[in-house]
């Protein structure tokens, strides 16, 4: 059994995100919605990636953080960074 592993990014427009890693690099990263973690929409995945949705668009964007950034962030604002998504 293969241990989880997380990645984790800040964006502007959609705040903390990450993905694990035994869902596969295609499935929709997760974001924090205020309360819980939730599946992002297709818009996330382009903010990590930096693409957007057809050649003509500059897509969104967010910043990589390392483990111990987002556990300081998810510390001032009461995340679970591990917490199972709903």
């Amino acid at each position: 059994m293969s241990k989880t592993t997380f990645k984790f990014w800040f964006s502007e427009e959609r705040g903390l995100i990450r993905q694990r890693s035994d869902l596969g690099s295609l499935w929709h990263p997760e974001v924090w919605d205020g309360t819980r973690w939730v599946t992002g929409s297709a818009y996330v995945m382009d903010a990590i990636t930096g693409m957007g949705e057809d050649a003509w668009s500059c897509g969104e964007w967010a910043q990589s953080w390392d483990l111990d950034r987002a556990e300081g962030y998810a510390k001032e604002h009461g995340i679970d960074l591990f917490a199972i998504a709903d």
